[in-house]
């Protein structure tokens, strides 16, 4: 928790490929913008999840808490290593990937704060560009504690006691033991940051892998669908059918050349993640070492969908035989192995999610169900489905949110954790139907991880588990 934003003055631009290298920041560590821009910059560090992998080769790790956690939990993606505990919903508070989860969230949140605190007092900055840095530091925070309340909070109930804990200060030793806010004040918490956020970002920023207004707009479409309380549908359906009608931002022709041919190039990248020149972390884990290759349900859900040629391909690995490599980010031959361009890169936001929350609010809300249909069939006909026979035919909201929410199962697998997230948005009982290893409600969320539990004493346990 005590975990520092690193930062380096000798970077000039706020660039992710020139990441900080020193973990300094509390103090006199900003005196100018240029200062300030490599602070921030260390922010985002935290938001990519960069670090080192296993040979001690700086790495962005957006993959192990954005993409493999959560597509293991909505059964996308499975784990040829074995059942980690994630696979089978038999987590605990020791679970490493728990664990991995926690610190994610909480070392962004502190690394923002740290950023917030520092840039503060300082004079010298021009007052345009500091209300966008602190805006950019707003957004990173609200994207962090969206993400503790939906893995650790009982977010789907804003009358809960089993909130988050909400950090608006750098820790330090006085202030490092806190409580739990309720639901209702987090989700308050987070609009906060995100309605500031909005107003302070500019349109599109200098790189697309550094946020924008309409980004924000999108996470907080998010947010609202998650809680769904009175209005908020309602709201979600305002904010995407802005961003869809005025943002800078279109779908691509073929969603597939996002991933293997156009990356940050694509027009439809609202956010993206960049990684190192010289990682080779992701491509492993995916190509080297299938550790995560499709699902018996992805196949089902891709079956006669023109995606199973590309998502997933058949490869053999000299340790579990033939698998289902996952092939998303990868466009090279999957038997023969060799890194390609795109295999390292990650995507935090992308368009289609607009359109299908949008479709889903509708659902969700009682509206029209031939326009939240049109929104469907955009985004499908844009992976290379003809045949909408399926969504003609849904003549009810249940069953087409059941569609959307395939839809975003399928296109956001091994992302941004959205097929979790939508999954989780069904009836109970229907959510199992497509992911039968769920078995209660109490594994919807993480428990708080014991080495949090031990050590702040002011913190209760979600409900169903044990520390």
């Amino acid at each position: 928790m005590l975990l520092l934003i690193t930062c380096s003055f000798g970077a000039c631009k706020k660039e992710l490929n020139v990441y900080p290298t020193t973990s300094e920041v509390d103090g006199n560590v900003i005196v100018d913008a240029k200062s300030a821009a490599t602070v921030l910059n260390g922010v985002y560090y935290r938001f990519a999840n960069a670090g080192v992998d296993y040979n001690n080769v700086p790495t962005v790790k957006w993959s192990d808490v954005n993409e493999s956690v959560p597509s293991e939990l909505s059964g996308m993606l499975t784990n040829s290593s074995g059942d980690d505990g994630i696979l089978s919903f038999t987590f605990n508070s020791k679970t490493s990937e728990i664990s991995d989860e926690w610190s994610y969230g909480y070392n962004l949140v502190n690394a923002a704060n740290g950023f917030l605190k520092n840039v503060d007092p300082v004079t010298s900055i021009p007052a345009a560009t500091k209300k966008q840095m602190e805006a950019e530091a707003l957004f990173l925070r609200a994207f962090a504690n969206e993400q503790l309340l939906l893995y650790f909070g009982q977010y789907n109930d804003p009358a809960s006691k089993y909130g988050i804990i909400l950090r608006d200060q750098f820790v330090n030793i006085s202030n490092v033991n806190q409580p739990r806010a309720t639901v209702a004040a987090t989700y308050t918490s987070i609009l906060a940051d995100l309605n500031t956020a909005i107003a302070g970002l500019p349109s599109l920023n200098t790189q697309i892998y550094y946020t924008n207004s309409w980004t924000a707009k999108l996470l907080e479409a998010q947010v609202l669908i998650n809680r769904g309380a009175s209005g908020d549908y309602a709201q979600v359906i305002a904010l995407t059918n802005d961003i869809i009608t005025n943002g800078p931002f279109s779908l691509e022709t073929n969603v597939k050349d996002i991933f293997w041919t156009k990356g940050f190039a694509s027009k439809e990248v609202m956010l993206g993640v960049q990684p190192y020149a010289t990682e080779t972390y992701k491509y492993l884990n995916n190509q080297f070492y299938l550790q995560y290759p499709a699902s018996d349900s992805l196949i089902s859900f891709l079956q006669n969908d023109p995606r199973n040629k590309w998502v997933y391909q058949t490869a053999n690995s000299p340790y579990f035989g033939a698998l289902p490599e996952f092939t998303k980010y990868y466009s090279g031959d999957p038997i023969n192995v060799s890194q390609t361009t795109l295999s390292e890169y990650c995507y935090a936001f992308r368009l289609t999610e607009a359109y299908l929350l949008q479709a889903e609010a509708i659902t969700l809300s009682g509206g029209n169900l031939a326009q939240a249909k049109t929104l469907l069939k955009t985004v499908e006909g844009h992976a290379g489905i003809t045949d909408f026979t399926d969504v003609d035919n849904a003549s009810t909201a249940a069953a087409l949110q059941v569609l959307v929410v395939k839809e975003e199962m399928k296109n956001f697998v091994g992302e941004n954790g959205q097929d979790w997230f939508a999954l989780r948005r069904l009836p109970f009982a229907t959510m199992q139907t497509l992911q039968p290893a769920i078995k209660t409600a109490t594994t919807l969320i993480f428990p708080i991880p014991n080495t949090e539990i031990t050590t702040n004493g002011q913190v209760i346990q979600n409900p169903g588990f044990s520390n």
